[in-house]
């Protein structure tokens, strides 16, 4: 049995004990029947989907994710029914039984948590972006620790990586531009670069090398280091003919084919098949720029398997873009978050938010 199935109650009553009694607490944006926030799972590649917004309690009383905005999804890479949810207001959840009820650490029960990454060699080790500080647990979210503070409250922690050959190595972005790097699994930083002022929105690391290194920013292009962060490459010098494409929305990496990547931008999606060094335009139903794409997700077994969310329809491919499906979104937010499971290919999980 999963050593989560034996921490679970134990969490729970921790939750409890701390707060009072009662039940979990939790930010009052949460706690909202009827509303089409939160997350949605489809278990047939988008035909069908059910929101999956209910909170874990011990009294019975009914509470859910459903008012939640959110803007991160992540798997825990030993275990499928394991996930995390960053929002924009309302803090982080996490799953243990793949979606079916959530749970809210005490300490991260508001605030937005725009990034969250999980040790790929010790489950119960996760490090969360928290407004200026990285926030990392390493007893399966009991408890929280900042192991890293910016005191100058307006730089933003925007993201935030565990690198998973060596979980010691750390990656943090902020949204002035700041990269930096643990090499001890966060008692202390190093500045790498900076990105001139652009917001870091996105650090991601190649499956099969952690020594490349992308980082997207907001509208200054997606960065490459193939040496650990010794040097970098503006891959959008590669990619500029396409017009808004330096203007990020999302992006996602081959998991069996460690050389796909898709970017999702202002003027659509584009793809690499060698790691960033040659870019194509991927053929819309809808023609570049005319629609805003929020998220981007690649099918982890088949890098054929492609899709992608609007404010109203969700879009899936089964042949690389060959054709497209098109349905309407199961939610009036805009999908701004999509994973497709490791375990399964055809549960692909969306989470929403509503833009004011």
């Amino acid at each position: 049995m999963h050593i989560r199935r034996y921490l679970l109650p134990a969490i729970m009553m921790g939750s409890l004990i701390m707060i009072g009694a009662g039940c979990i607490s939790f930010n009052s944006g949460t706690a909202s029947a009827g509303a089409d926030g939160g997350i949605f799972k489809t278990a047939d590649k988008g035909v069908n989907w059910v929101q999956k917004s209910a909170i874990a309690t011990t009294t019975g009383e009914k509470l859910s994710i459903s008012n939640a905005n959110v803007i991160s999804i992540v798997q825990d890479p030993e275990d499928s029914s394991a996930l995390y949810v960053g929002t924009a207001d309302n803090g982080l959840f996490y799953s243990y039984d793949a979606g079916e009820s959530w749970l809210q650490p005490v300490q991260l029960s508001h605030g937005r948590i725009p990034s969250v990454s999980i040790d790929a060699k010790n489950k119960c080790i996760i490090y969360v972006a928290a407004e200026n500080k990285v926030l990392k647990t390493v007893d399966c979210s009991r408890t929280w620790n900042s192991v890293y503070f910016e005191t100058r409250t307006e730089k933003l922690t925007t993201a935030v990586v565990v690198d998973h050959y060596d979980p010691n190595i750390v990656w943090m972005g902020n949204s002035s531009g700041d990269l930096s790097k643990s090499t001890d699994a966060g008692l202390s930083w190093k500045p790498i670069r900076t990105f001139d002022g652009h917001q870091i929105v996105k650090i991601m690391l190649n499956v099969a090398d952690s020594r490349k290194v992308y980082v997207a920013t907001k509208d200054y292009g997606v960065w490459r280091s193939v040496d650990a962060g010794a040097t970098w490459k503006d891959l959008s010098e590669n990619y500029k003919d396409f017009s808004g494409s330096r203007e990020f929305s999302d992006m996602t990496f081959g998991v069996s084919d460690p050389g796909m990547m898709i970017i999702a931008s202002k003027y659509g999606l584009i793809r690499s098949t060698d790691g960033g060094d040659k870019w194509s335009s991927i053929e819309l139903l809808t023609p570049p720029g005319s629609a805003v794409i929020y998220s981007v997700a690649l099918d982890p077994k088949d890098t054929n398997g492609l899709y992608y969310g609007t404010a109203t329809t969700f879009y899936s491919s089964p042949n690389g873009a060959v054709n497209w499906v098109t349905k309407k979104s199961p939610t009036s937010r805009a999908a701004t978050a999509m994973l497709v499971d490791s375990s399964n290919q055809s549960v692909i999980y969306l989470g929403a938010t509503k833009f004011k």
